[in-house]
């Protein structure tokens, strides 16, 4: 299912103090902008005292719904479109331009590139024609010119790197550069009057017409009134929308004030036995001269910025002819922009975005004094610390990590079955947790077991284990020695027990992980092990990440890693770094895609002392809109721009119908004191919303002007206060229908009535 194209990234994927889940109706930017289409208008304040800093974040917000707003569909009138792939392989993030097709030729663009024949004058020779593509990679940028500087999805070619390049190839030996003077040569869908040719340049007259006339004929020629007012044995003139051309022989052109050229091709007189005077000639817009050398392609002897030329001659029998576009400055292709060829414009190259799947999972890594990671399926407590001491787990819960006990060598044990060392088996204790984990290609098959011991006790050789499932509701029982249990694929058994310090030793059939976590949707977490864990405060512990590959295929996809340490204090573990390539949105937020076919979105937010983390996963193949377009034209139907929807609270019954985003407090903003209730200021504000000091409000009032309607406050207790409210709402997951209370951009808590 293809959703809405996501190139500049206004909002981000991080989430703190709500339910991780996928975003619901009620979500924003609904009812705002609901599948495409805005029904919204933004009301800042005006009263005394109101800050700058609101109006600010009302544009903020405008820029924010504008992404969400449908741009229209792209299509091609006139030419020909290939787009960059193949049935077996899309085109994904990270990818370049040459990764699927190295080049094009007349199997991929079979109008715009087949073969032809040049066959003019002397020439007769068959010629083929292919477009190489470039290394140029889809991936994330910034640039002051693009987007505001936001971090944007699409292509950066850097200046003076090659974009692409066009041959024209002849398959024989028959194209002599000395016989292609006075021919029309065929190049890029189009047919050119050849003026002249060597080994060093050929010079072609662009557009040109050709006609035939007589002395003091007129007629209208390539756009131009021409009449001939002169022919003599071997010279001519013309007169051309009135200015008069000098005397000319054969082949000589004569440049016109408007930059084109009229040449005289043919001059027939009676001494030619012409029954009547007359002369053949062609008109150009324009004087193009290709060199040999690679040098930049000419028109009326100057220089085309970003277009060389060369082509290859032996013996003086051109081989092919090449066009190279070159970047002559930094050249972006994001969304919605079309890259054109210098001076042909024949070729160009569109990039239509990127297409996520319509959900996707949010994976969270809690940061404070309890490391913690949140999935849909289930969270795991992973590492604590007590500000001295790192331990993995939570306080009370110690998370035991398999590959750390894996040889049973208990001797002491009461009852056993199994030898001491070498058998696998995992020792646990009252209150531990641990994770089995058996994964599959298919994520149906992926077996996950975390489970907490609620009893563990043992009387006379009986002994009473109690598991209890903290996925499900799979809790198991073993009563004694070697009693086992099924859970799913995995066969747990109670392989031995000691009385004196009341621990037990499992031993799982089946399972083949015992440090993996699974996400809901397929994404395996691989954890550092307990040694590390516990030396955390030393040394950083890395997170193995691994992405599904295209086919849905578990653990068979791209990895990325996520360091994590604690902070100076040793109070608070929290996430670093990650190896994904990400790029700071608002200094604070740093946003990344996984160069992969599912192109996981990663979300650094470093505006706190300790930064928050957030991975949203696709589960599935993302795939990106790029084409090589020759002739024709780039349209875009069905626009529809958001436009400039800000409004003082002074005009607000003149937009009452739409739903409303009011920004500020009910003190400065009026149509906030209309939602809220009251003009409630100061202390009054802090009575009448919860909110004081350093904190923020989000709300949703419905029915506050208008019935069916929707009026969301966001205002801050301070205007420092509002702008956490407004980044809080365009980067968070926030139901716009609910209550909100927050003190930062990335904090907030769902207030519940």
């Amino acid at each position: 299912m293809k959703i809405r194209k996501i190139t500049a990234l206004a909002g981000s994927l991080l989430m703190t103090g709500l339910t991780v889940a996928t975003a619901a109706a009620a979500n924003y930017p609904a009812p705002f902008v609901d599948n495409g289409v805005a029904d919204v208008a933004i009301v800042h304040g005006t009263g005394a005292g109101v800050s700058l800093l609101d109006e600010a974040q009302a544009g903020n917000i405008q820029k924010s719904l504008a992404t969400f707003v449908k741009s229209g569909t792209t299509t091609v009138k006139g030419g020909e479109a290939f787009k960059l792939e193949k049935s077996s392989d899309k085109f994904n993030f990270g990818d370049y331009m040459d990764t699927i097709h190295t080049s094009l030729d007349d199997g991929d663009l079979s109008e715009a590139l087949a073969d032809g024949i040049y066959n003019d004058g002397s020439i007769d020779e068959d010629y083929s024609q292919e477009i190489t593509l470039k290394h140029h990679q889809l991936t994330l940028f910034h640039d002051e010119d693009v987007n505001d500087d936001a971090p944007t999805i699409g292509f950066k070619i850097n200046k003076n790197s090659d974009v692409l390049s066009y041959t024209m190839d002849f398959d024989g030996s028959d194209v002599n550069a000395s016989e292609m003077a006075e021919t029309d040569m065929p190049l890029l869908g189009s047919s050119y009057y050849v003026k002249s040719a060597d080994a060093t340049s050929i010079e072609l007259l662009d557009t040109a017409e050709k006609a035939t006339m007589a002395l003091a004929e007129s007629a209208t020629v390539g756009g131009k009134v021409v009449e001939v007012t002169y022919i003599g044995s071997s010279e001519v003139k013309f007169t051309v929308d009135g200015e008069v051309t000098d005397s000319l022989g054969e082949n000589e052109e004569y440049e016109l004030e408007d930059g084109s050229y009229i040449i005289p091709t043919d001059i027939m007189t009676s001494s030619k036995d012409s029954v009547t005077d007359s002369v053949e000639f062609s008109i150009g817009s324009g004087k193009i001269t290709i060199f040999q050398n690679g040098d930049e392609v000419e028109v009326n002897d100057e220089a085309v910025d970003g277009l060389e030329s060369s082509y290859v001659i032996s013996n003086s029998i051109v081989d092919s002819i090449t066009l190279t576009w070159v970047a002559d400055d930094d050249m972006f292709l994001y969304e919605g922009e079309t890259l054109v060829m210098p001076l042909f414009e024949n070729i160009k190259l569109s990039y239509g975005g990127l297409d996520f799947p319509a959900e996707s999972e949010k994976i969270v890594m809690n940061n404070g004094e309890t490391f913690t990671i949140e999935m849909d399926n289930y969270n795991v407590p992973v590492v604590w610390t007590d500000g001295t001491t790192p331990l993995s787990g939570e306080e009370y819960h110690e998370l035991v990590l398999a590959q750390d006990y894996f040889n049973f060598t208990d001797t002491s044990a009461v009852v056993a079955n199994v030898s001491a060392g070498g058998t696998l088996a995992l020792p646990l204790q009252d209150g531990e947790r641990f994770v089995v984990t058996k994964i599959s290609d298919d994520l149906s098959d992926v077996e996950t077991m975390y489970y907490e011991v609620k009893t563990i006790d043992a009387e006379d050789a009986d002994v009473v284990l109690e598991l209890e499932d903290l996925i499900e509701d799979n809790d198991l029982e073993f009563d004694a020695i070697a009693d086992d249990n099924d859970r799913g694929d995995i066969t747990v058994t109670l392989a031995g027990f000691n009385a004196a310090n009341d621990t037990a030793y499992l031993t799982f059939t089946g399972a083949t992980d015992y440090n993996k976590l699974v996400s809901d949707t397929g994404v395996v977490i691989t954890l550092p092990t307990v040694t590390e864990f516990e030396d955390i405060d030393n040394n950083d512990v890395t997170f193995t990440f691994q992405e599904a590959n295209e086919d849905g295929d578990v653990e068979q996809g791209t990895t990325f890693t996520v360091d994590v340490g604690v902070n100076t204090d040793k109070d608070v573990i929290y996430v670093k770094d990650t190896n994904v390539t990400d790029m700071d949105d608002d200094d604070d937020l740093h946003v990344g895609y996984v160069a992969s076919e599912l192109a996981s979105k990663t979300a650094l937010d470093k505006s706190g002392d300790e930064n928050d983390f957030e991975v949203e996963y696709y589960g599935k193949e993302v795939t990106a809109d790029v084409n090589v377009i020759v002739g024709g034209e780039v349209v875009t139907t069905g626009e529809s721009a958001l436009g400039d929807v800000l409004v003082k609270d002074s005009e607000v019954e003149s937009v009452k119908s739409k739903n409303l985003v009011i920004v500020g407090g009910s003190c400065i903003n009026s149509a906030a004191a209309t939602a809220l209730g009251g003009a409630y200021c100061g202390e009054a504000f802090t009575e009448n919303t919860g909110v004081a000091n350093g904190e923020f409000l989000i709300k949703g009032v419905q029915d506050a002007f208008t019935e069916g309607k929707l009026a969301l406050v966001v205002a801050g207790y301070e205007s420092a206060d509002t702008v956490n409210a407004a980044t809080y709402l365009t980067q968070k997951d926030v139901d716009t229908s609910k209550e909100y209370k927050g003190t930062s951009g990335i904090s907030a808590e769902l207030v519940v009535a």
